[in-house]
């Protein structure tokens, strides 16, 4: 959802501003000088799906059934949060609410394509949900094998040569007690 907020953002601007100094001037009256963390921003959400794509390949691995795809009507949640977003960044930079910037080019270029943006999101959260999925059961099928051949060596069977008796041997059997007389 953030990328397609971004791109709705880069995209409508750079079509309705085709001129890159009076697109920098709109940009800076309007409020959007926080765009310069969006890279920060991105990396963690990066970082939220490869960790939520790595629970996902787990518990197909271990054996849970796949659950519910989401619901599409988390598209609507997309022009929903770039609305409020384009009002919230001008009320924060001038402290006032501009009920015309919703007519303003950049924001109806931005607005109309965050359903497309947001659509695509969708599909490709369901093709990874899919693909995470079915990593985690092949993996649980696939029997383990071991990376590098392993030398494991078997024990020896040895059969250990006779003893000989203690006087071959050099030694003199044990001798009788000796009885004390009292």
């Amino acid at each position: 959802m953030l990328g397609g907020l971004l791109a709705g953002h880069w995209v409508g601007y750079r079509l309705a501003i085709p001129d890159a100094h009076a697109r920098a001037d709109a940009l800076s009256k309007s409020g959007h000088g926080y765009l310069g963390n969006a890279p920060l921003a991105l990396t963690t959400c990066l970082l939220v799906l490869i960790a939520a794509l790595v629970f996902r390949a787990l518990a197909g691995f271990r054996g849970r059934p796949r659950g519910p795809a989401a619901s599409p009507a988390i598209v609507l949640l997309s022009p929903g949060a770039f609305v409020v977003q384009e009002h919230l960044e001008r009320v924060v930079h001038s402290g006032q609410m501009p009920w015309t910037a919703a007519l303003q080019p950049s924001f109806l270029v931005g607005l109309a394509l965050q359903l497309p943006l947001a659509l695509a999101a969708l599909l490709i959260a369901w093709a990874l949900d899919s693909v995470a999925h079915a990593v985690g059961r092949a993996l649980a099928a696939a029997p383990p094998r071991p990376l590098l051949p392993v030398f494991v060596p078997l024990p020896a069977h040895v059969t250990a040569a006779p003893r000989p008796a203690g006087l071959a041997r050099g030694y003199c059997e044990r001798a009788p007690p000796l009885l004390r007389r009292a």
